[in-house]
């Protein structure tokens, strides 16, 4: 099977539809939870902290796979891409399943973790309860996802995605505003409709892969390949590094805030839900740079991939000015449909502001180390995330929000300084092109 010619911008707007919508579930639970209450909301935001530790890791062995996958495309092999597609999936589930089981079992230990108010605990162990069962879903919602992008087919996964915000709206709008009595009810009632969503996303997912044609044969799913499973995993665990540092990260500094009030920690709640609608579009466009530019490293093409990332540094840079700053100017707005709270809407506002600084930064971030991934180049990346995440994003928010006293404000400032610090550096790695004779087709 010959793979489809695909472009940067034709494979960027179905990412860019599914990564809105996928965020959008997320975005839509806060803003009907926001008319049940405040509290509601920075449990669910709490709990929600911990989920996200282990979407990265399933983001984590599919970042792996798609490097692998894209080279393989690149050079040709469809026949050895299928395989490495199939193994994939059958490590995913395994992931899936313990991930499910380990939530579903500890959720309110790992709440208490956090230093949660205790009013919140319930809602908060509940919603983590649900949702982390339902954890195989989300596994291989994004294996499979990330396997149709390597393709270049993205926009099957954005279906899905549609599909699940539709289920997901109208199941959560039922709960809250109780149009007639169903048997689901608040911040559980709302857990239990996200993850059905989700399992009828992975559901039609798996059936459309089945059609798909790609290689793919039923008796690889359960035969295990040891060096390309290995390949996989050493790619994505130094891959995913940053994404699950920067989470525990998040888990951590969230832990700081929790002596500041409910207040804080709905504002930051809100800001992370919001704020990424700024970078999405850029965030997209680096996506599918990734794929393009390693389906070039796999045939040998170093000098087109290393133009094709430099030329989309510009288009992710602007696309994060340009609506960072729409979100900040708009914000009285925005805020506004989610809270009426005065001083959550104060808060909130002074981050949004913060966070036109973070966006600029992460554009490096988008760009470059996405460059380095799709050449299989991860493991000084690596280092330098790890290294800069816990000593100026973590160890910085301490001091600015504890020590000086600035709260979320402070922890912002610090996110601010690490995406500077990590995307100065990866930028000079790309650019001296210490990735090419590493690329490990």
């Amino acid at each position: 099977m010959k793979t489809k010619k695909i472009t940067l911008f034709s494979l960027a707007f179905p990412i860019l539809a599914e990564l809105i919508l996928r965020n959008l579930m997320g975005t839509v639970n806060v803003f009907l939870l926001s008319r049940f209450s405040d509290d509601a909301v920075a449990a669910v935001g709490v709990a929600n902290q911990i989920i996200n530790v282990a979407v990265i890791a399933f983001t984590m062995i599919s970042t792996g796979a798609a490097v692998v996958i894209n080279q393989t495309l690149g050079a040709g092999k469809q026949e050895e891409a299928g395989r490495t597609c199939a193994n994939a999936i059958g490590a995913m589930a395994l992931l899936g399943l313990i991930t499910s089981c380990v939530l579903a079992v500890l959720a309110e230990p790992f709440v208490r973790l956090l230093g949660l108010e205790e009013a919140l605990v319930p809602n908060a162990a509940a919603y983590l309860r649900i949702t982390g069962a339902a954890s195989i879903f989300l596994s291989l919602s994004a294996m499979l996802s990330c396997i149709f992008r390597c393709h270049g087919n993205a926009r099957i996964p954005m279906a899905a995605v549609f599909i699940n915000n539709i289920l997901n709206f109208a199941g959560t709008a039922l709960v809250i505003f109780r149009p007639f009595e169903i048997p689901l009810y608040g911040v559980s009632g709302v857990a239990f409709i996200r993850a059905f969503s989700e399992l009828i996303g992975t559901v039609l997912l798996s059936i459309l892969l089945i059609h798909a044609r790609f290689g793919i044969q039923k008796q690889d799913l359960f035969q295990i390949r040891p060096a390309r499973l290995i390949q996989i995993v050493k790619i994505g665990l130094m891959s995913g590094m940053e994404g699950i540092c920067y989470t525990l990260g998040q888990v951590v500094t969230t832990g700081f805030l929790t002596g500041f009030g409910a207040a804080t920690l709905s504002a930051k709640v809100y800001v992370q839900n919001i704020d990424y609608y700024a970078y999405v579009v850029g965030l997209s466009i680096g996506q599918a740079m990734q794929i393009l530019a390693g389906h070039r490293i796999g045939a040998g093409k170093y000098e087109e991939a290393y133009h094709l990332v430099n030329r989309s540094y510009f288009k992710i840079l602007s696309s994060n000015l340009i609506f960072g700053l729409t979100l900040y100017l708009a914000s009285a707005q925005l805020l506004q449909i989610f809270t009426q709270d005065v001083q959550i809407i104060a808060i909130a506002q002074k981050l949004l502001l913060v966070d036109i600084f973070i966006h600029l930064g992460r554009a490096l971030n988008h760009t470059f180390n996405y460059g380095l991934r799709s050449a299989g180049y991860v493991f000084w990346p690596m280092l330098i995330a790890v290294s800069s995440i816990w000593l100026v994003n973590v160890g910085g928010g301490y001091i600015f929000s504890t020590v000086c006293t600035l709260g979320a404000v402070g922890l912002w400032i610090a996110q601010a300084c690490d995406e500077w610090v990590r995307g100065l550096t990866v930028m000079t790695l790309w650019l001296r092109r210490r990735w090419i004779g590493k690329v490990g087709m």
